[in-house]
């Protein structure tokens, strides 16, 4: 018998003595997944005690300079000079893979139109910030691709409670958490997540949506904390800010004598006796004299000079009575103070932020003061480049989503254009001949 048996999931084929089984492409299971204790009462799980934590961490890195800046660096270092899609082709025998751009005019201009390389700087910045970031996708009216894509407000968004299935189904946005606000669309307004359970392969059942990307930390169901949080709990950044601001009060507030100027007590009444002077006239004496000794000592070009006083013989005591006395005063308030505190708190800031000091023009702890070597400063681009390598893929992500959503040619990658600081050395590992923007502008 010839004839081909088709039976529910399975066929049989005679000539070839086989049977044919219909694999399901569906998962078995789903993955187990436990919801998190929340007695909150809002729709939304708070963020931090207060939930206010990326407001406090705001208030604790704008008062220092140093996170400020290593913060900064790690975004730029992480985007290099933007985000090209390319596809890969076989290079020469024993090469790597050229790089092509991607010209496709349906990515290009969703790239051009999103103006992508504008907003993902700020995608990366809530990332190395917050360690979590949100986006908007806002779809065509087919519903079968996505048109628009925008960067949220790290420190707007909040994550709502886990539904029965163990889901986060919405993100609220609000410009006023500190206001306490309630749900109404209004001062808080409300976006789905993305459902994977809502998508058909084809069509999407919501107009538009949010998706929440994070660097994964351990123990957290709603948000994720950033490595370098570790110096505002510990208290190192309180620290680093609160020395500025001592320094300041001390400044402002301690009186600077540097002179104790010693005059007899009857050095007046015998240089102007009455009655050639009254008490008026003796008072103006003194004013002058006083206003002649400050200037002798306050001047800057009367430094180095002498001062002379005469001292009186007393017959009653046989003894010299002294005359005038100027004593410089030591100042007993270091200049220094808490200086060593201060650079062993951004010390550790540096550190748990994962900088090195000479990309930022600091000198590495315990050594003299000093911004490195050119050298010093093109190793540690590289190295902190290098180290990227986990951060871009997260932030990349979102693009691979729309890449497959929108059915692009699933060859199309993506990738940050490394900036090249090679240029100072005729020869340098990183060879710019392997460049992929070396055609670019």
């Amino acid at each position: 018998m010839d004839r081909i048996i088709v039976e529910g999931n399975y066929a049989i084929l005679p000539g070839a003595k086989a049977i044919v089984s219909n694999a399901s492409s569906v998962d078995a299971a789903k993955p187990k997944t436990s919801p998190p204790y929340d007695l909150s009462p809002s729709l939304w799980s708070v963020w931090g005690d207060s939930n206010q934590f990326p407001q406090e961490v705001l208030t604790d890195i704008n008062k220092n300079s140093v996170a400020l800046r290593a913060l900064d660096k790690r975004k730029r270092v992480h985007f290099g000079r933007g985000i090209i899609a390319y596809r890969e082709t076989p290079g020469a025998a024993g090469t790597d893979p050229v790089r092509v751009p991607v010209t496709d005019p349906d990515i290009v201009e969703f790239l051009r139109i999103n103006q992508v390389n504008l907003i993902w700087p700020d995608l990366i910045m809530g990332l190395e910030t917050f360690a979590n970031g949100w986006l908007e996708f806002i779809m065509n009216k087919g519903r079968d691709k996505i048109n628009r894509v925008f960067v949220k407000d790290p420190a707007y968004c909040r994550n709502a409670k886990m539904d029965p299935a163990n889901k986060i189904p919405a993100m609220y946005y609000s410009a006023q958490w500190e206001m306490n606000p309630s749900f109404d669309n209004i001062k808080v307004v409300s976006l789905p997540m993305f459902d994977q359970d809502k998508y058909n392969g084809t069509m999407y059942a919501d107009p538009q949506f949010a998706m929440h990307i994070f660097y994964r930390s351990f123990n957290k169901s709603f948000y994720h904390l950033p490595l370098w949080n570790a110096v505002r709990a510990n208290k190192w950044m309180y620290i680093a800010n609160s020395v500025p601001a001592l320094k300041a009060a001390i400044m402002k507030n301690q009186m600077t004598i540097k002179y104790h100027i010693t005059i007899p007590d009857d050095y007046f009444e015998r240089e102007y006796p009455a009655p050639d002077y009254t008490p008026e006239k003796r008072a103006t004496k003194k004013l002058e004299v006083l206003n002649n000794v400050n200037s002798f000592l306050a001047d800057v070009d009367n430094s180095g000079k002498s001062f002379i006083s005469y001292s009186r013989y007393n017959a009653i005591k046989m003894d010299f009575v002294t005359g005038w006395k100027i004593e410089v005063i030591d100042n007993k308030l270091n200049n220094t103070a808490y200086l060593p505190d201060s650079q062993a708190a951004n010390s550790e800031i540096l550190f748990a932020i994962g900088v090195d000091p000479c990309l930022i023009g600091a000198g590495n702890p315990g050594e003299a003061i000093g911004a490195g070597s050119g050298s010093d400063k093109r190793e540690a681009y590289w190295m902190l480049n290098a180290d990227m390598g986990t951060d871009r893929s997260v932030s990349l992500a979102p693009l691979y989503f729309i890449r497959d959503f929108n059915k692009w040619d699933p060859t199309i990658q993506f990738d940050y254009v490394t900036v090249d600081t090679s240029q100072t050395q005729s020869q340098h590992p990183t060879k710019t001949t392997k460049r992929i923007d070396q055609t670019q502008p």
